[in-house]
């Protein structure tokens, strides 16, 4: 048995949930793109900026890095590693 229920939003009410909307599914793919342009090894900053965390918090957290000549990198995909095994 199927009901349905009809529920009239005033104009104002839809264009404002709309722009909502919009502004919502914006705002992912900002963040979608700024995820894919970090490189595959990043510095410190790069990584805590990645994580979004203090750079700070982010040297508290111990994750492996790579040594290139003294530099240190973080891989990205040992950043993505560590948030998916830290996962609540």
């Amino acid at each position: 048995m199927a009901s349905e229920l009809k529920i009239a939003i005033p104009d104002e009410a839809s264009t404002e949930i709309t722009e909502m909307f919009i502004s919502s599914a914006k705002k992912a793919f900002d963040a979608l793109v700024q995820a894919q342009s970090y490189p595959p090894y990043m510095n410190q900053g790069q990584a805590s900026d990645y994580l979004h965390v203090s750079v700070k918090t982010f040297k508290q957290l111990n994750i492996p890095v790579v040594s290139l000549d003294g530099i240190s990198r973080y891989s990205k995909a040992t950043l993505d590693q560590y948030c998916k095994e830290n996962e609540i």
